[in-house]
């Protein structure tokens, strides 16, 4: 029986319309995205968690004409259906209608109101610069799964991506579990670095292989006037197969994750020590000339309990890393190893 793949959805969606869009205006026309789904967040009680949403980008320092003070942009349904839950007017919260959250906003509307796709639902509030975006998926038993929202299937359209993710390098240490902390003079989540660094003709025991992985964006919009805002994205979906050169058997093929879902595994084993979050845009405006507003994608490729290359005969082998994005592109890099425990 194969592996359960870690965030592969399983669940069918079924919405409550044909609309397909964008929350704010135009609602037909792409937007740019700074905080993608599954981003580490900061958390209090676990050091970080997931980013459950999307957060579709808006220009603060630009309100739409008519937005009423500390308000301003538009926000629109994307979806049909009723109003599931809604903060009161007057205060920067959340609606939640149908199969999606609306985060950061003014809500307009009330608990139990219906709603058509495409209908003026709220107001993004100031400061925030982006309206947060969560789907979600009704199980049978009561429950909900929270889902990626731009996955292929789904409602934000039209979205085009043509640039593959960039794999950007490949290490292997000894397994190490370090809390998280934040970004120096920020709030924001950071994975300390740890463990020993080791030799890759030299391995042995249990290892850590991590990778780093960013996905950048071809679409950017509005972030051409303020470049500092543009940031790349988590990647979709990352692989690793292992071959045996002595034989050109593969050995091990994982697929370590897709974005499709929230993942069920601590946040510090999906990411790497090295793993930053960016900084969010109001920090991003303030900062961007003396602080690095990009976070960093660390990668562990066998989460713990590692990998155990005492399972696999001493010899030469070829790591190949895949990554793919939302819109299917995909990148591939190749490492030689050796592994080395018969000289212990």
């Amino acid at each position: 029986m194969p592996a359960r793949i870690p965030g592969k959805l399983e669940a069918f969606q079924s919405y409550n319309d044909a609309f397909r869009g964008w929350p704010v205006a135009p609602l037909t026309s792409q937007h740019p995205i700074r905080g993608s789904f599954l981003d580490p967040r900061p958390d209090r009680r676990l050091g970080a968690v997931y980013h459950n949403g999307v957060d579709i980008a808006v220009r603060d320092d630009r309100p739409e004409p008519g937005a009423p003070p500390e308000r301003t942009h538009r926000v629109f349904a994307i979806e049909g259906g009723s109003v599931r839950e809604a903060t009161p007017r007057g205060v920067c919260g959340f609606a939640r209608i149908g199969h999606f959250g609306y985060g950061h906003v003014d809500a307009l509307v009330e608990p139990g109101q219906m709603v058509r796709p495409g209908q003026h639902i709220g107001w993004t509030c100031r400061g925030f610069w982006h309206v947060h975006l969560s789907e979600f998926i009704f199980t049978g038993d009561g429950g909900r799964l929270m889902v990626n929202a731009l996955r292929r299937g789904g409602k934000l359209r039209p979205y085009v991506d043509r640039a593959a993710p960039r794999i950007d390098e490949l290490r292997f240490y000894t397994p190490a579990t370090p809390r998280w902390s934040r970004r120096q003079r920020t709030t924001v989540a950071r994975l300390p670095q740890a463990g020993r660094r080791l030799n890759k003709a030299a391995l042995t025991g249990k290892v850590d292989v991590r990778v780093r992985v960013s996905d950048p964006q071809t679409f950017i919009g509005w972030f051409r006037q303020v470049p500092q805002l543009a940031a790349p994205h988590h990647p979709f979906r990352l692989s690793v197969t292992i071959v045996r050169l002595a034989t050109g058997r593969v050995v091990r093929r994982r697929e370590v994750f897709r974005a499709e879902q929230l993942l069920d595994q601590p946040a510090g084993q999906h990411f790497a020590p090295g793993t930053e979050q960016n900084l969010p845009a109001s920090g991003c405006m303030l900062f961007h000339r003396t602080m690095r507003c990009d976070g960093t994608y660390w990668f562990r490729l066998f989460p713990r309990p590692y990998w155990d290359t005492t399972r696999l005969p001493d010899g030469r082998y070829r790591l190949r890393v895949r990554a793919w994005d939302v819109a299917g592109n995909m990148s591939k890099a190749d490492t030689v190893v050796t592994i080395r425990n018969g000289a212990l």
